[in-house]
């Protein structure tokens, strides 16, 4: 089965945006009766006078019937949302649902075939967007397109995607998006490369009017320790260690930085995931 459009690339995208959020965050995850799963996520908010936390729990629960409710989230200001699943009816298919108290309500599917993966999303609730998008490949190479429709049912994007690998080792891809048209303006090419089995590296070439770029690098030290460098053509630095803590089950903790040019604005950031 083929990946859908939008993660047929993501094995290079997630190197060089994993690891790298400059932000405080404890997240716990603890089982519940029915095989539920309680997740709380607490952000520590230091970039605001005076400093805040803010917090969210969400509750996942699966049904032997194939409905699954992904996700019934409760943020410290009242809001909520929700996401739920349903799988089984058809082989292959996965209908979703996700919205909130406020302004979203999507339905979506996933089908997936042997020769090809289709997805489609709709706005239930105001009736402004609707996205379609298929992926498929042959031997090392895959590929995709989207479409993205506003309201009343015109075309807002389109984007044309491409990737080749070479045995798991070289993975490069390229995507192609257009506005409001079907002739591309916007190109980013994307490539991951594993040197070794401790040596990962990862590439992002842009062009809109300009040309952008960033590099990343992935050493593995140990079986619990993941260190990771990135830098971008616009000068900024940004450096990520996660360690998995032993003695504490499920426990891991990411400490990152940022820089801009010549080390200066430095910010941290330092992520706990326990469970």
């Amino acid at each position: 089965m083929f990946k859908v459009f939008k993660d047929f690339d993501k094995a290079s995208a997630d190197i060089l945006s994993e690891d790298f959020d400059c932000k405080y965050t404890l997240k716990v995850k603890s089982k519940g009766p029915y095989e539920s799963t309680l997740t709380t996520n607490t952000t520590y908010e230091n970039s605001k006078n005076p400093a805040s936390l803010s917090s969210k729990v969400s509750v996942k629960y699966p049904h032997s019937s194939g409905f699954t409710l992904e996700k019934l989230e409760i943020a410290n200001n009242g809001s909520v949302s929700a996401e739920t699943s349903l799988s089984g009816t058809t082989q292959g298919l996965l209908l979703e649902f996700k919205g909130n108290d406020c302004d979203k309500s999507e339905i979506s599917f996933k089908y997936e075939h042997p020769q090809a993966t289709f997805t489609g999303l709709a706005d239930v609730l105001k009736m402004e967007k609707a996205e379609v998008s298929v992926s498929s490949g042959r031997d090392q190479f895959k590929g995709g397109l989207s479409a993205c429709f506003g309201k009343p049912f015109t075309l807002n994007s389109t984007t044309y995607g491409l990737g080749y690998t070479v045995n798991k080792v070289f993975d490069a891809s390229i995507r192609a998006d257009a506005k409001k048209s079907l002739v591309p303006s916007v190109y980013k090419g994307l490539f991951k490369y594993t040197a070794s089995n401790d040596i990962t590296l990862a590439g992002e070439v842009k062009y809109e009017k300009d040309a952008s770029f960033a590099l990343a690098g992935v050493y593995n030290c140990n079986p619990t320790t993941v260190l990771k460098l990135k830098a971008t053509s616009c000068g900024k630095l940004f450096a990520s260690a996660k360690q998995d803590i032993a003695k504490v089950p499920k426990c891991s903790a990411v400490a990152c930085a940022q820089f801009d040019n010549g080390l200066q604005n430095p910010k941290f950031g330092l992520n706990i995931t326990l469970g």
